[in-house]
């Protein structure tokens, strides 16, 4: 990433205890993480290398920022509010794209219709025989419904009208993370996700939140984040969360229910 928002009032009330030196160690270490698109390495000495951190008093603010800003992961110093930016960066940019591809396609739908006139002004060659309209009753069910299948395909979820509540980029976050899942989201479904984020917000989980939250989670659904301090959910309880969530789906997107593996119930205690 080129540019990333900094948002003065939230980073000022982060950051008001800290040094001057440990205030400009965080901002490097920040751009550094937008500019990789990637956790930082784990290697503190390498990061110092890269920070031009040469001193003990500016190697020691590296590590008090990281503890205290980022978190440890196997791939390395990972941050959630870099993260979210990152990916709502690519989902504007697979929305734009997704945009631009359905204007041209509409322009070329344009001019294949009766009458349609090119640029430089003669009607299309094969104007008649491609818009030509079929005898009544010869088209089969089958050629509706699979129009109809066809159609409903080409919505783009991402750019649907959205209630004032919920910011567009947010939105366009969560459909690209569902369609990098190879799950996208339906048009139907998209329209039960909006009244369920409306319920989430009714209960005082703001959408912004519940986004990120299901995001940086891996859900298939949308969950409002955990209350501060309680507990860790248990793996069976990830598991559960994960079976309601392929349910929730499969019922949004009207598909058929299989069987699903819900594992050995130990009925002992």
């Amino acid at each position: 990433m080129n540019y990333y928002p900094h948002h003065i009032g939230d980073f000022n009330s982060a950051t008001r205890h800290l040094t001057r030196i440990e205030r400009s160690v965080y901002r490097d270490l920040i751009e550094l993480y937008y500019d990789t698109e990637a956790p930082l390495a784990l290697d503190i000495d390498k990061l110092c290398r890269l920070l031009i951190a040469r001193s003990e008093e500016e190697q020691a603010a590296v590590s008090q920022v990281l503890n205290e800003f980022f978190v440890q992961a196997t791939q390395g110093w990972t941050h959630a509010r870099c993260d979210a930016e990152i990916a709502r960066y690519h989902g504007n940019k697979e929305a734009k794209s997704a945009a631009g591809k359905a204007s041209a396609a509409k322009r070329a739908q344009k001019a294949l219709r009766p009458g349609a006139i090119s640029a430089d002004g003669q009607q299309p060659l094969n104007g008649c025989a491609t818009n030509q309209e079929p005898e009544p009753g010869t088209k089969s069910q089958e050629e509706a419904s699979s129009t109809a299948r066809k159609r409903a395909a080409c919505v783009d979820v991402a750019l649907i009208d959205l209630p004032d509540w919920l910011d567009r980029e947010d939105w366009v976050c969560w459909i690209a993370d569902r369609k990098a899942r190879k799950k996208p989201v339906t048009e139907e479904a998209a329209r039960r996700q909006l009244q369920q984020l409306a319920g989430y917000l009714a209960e005082g989980f703001p959408a912004r939140a519940v986004i990120a939250n299901s995001i940086a989670s891996g859900y298939q659904g949308l969950f409002p984040p955990r209350a501060a301090g309680r507990a860790a959910p248990s793996s069976r309880t990830r598991q559960r969360a994960e079976w309601s969530s392929e349910l929730r789906d499969v019922l949004a997107e009207g598909r058929p229910m299989r069987e699903i593996d819900m594992g050995v119930i130990d009925a002992s205690h």
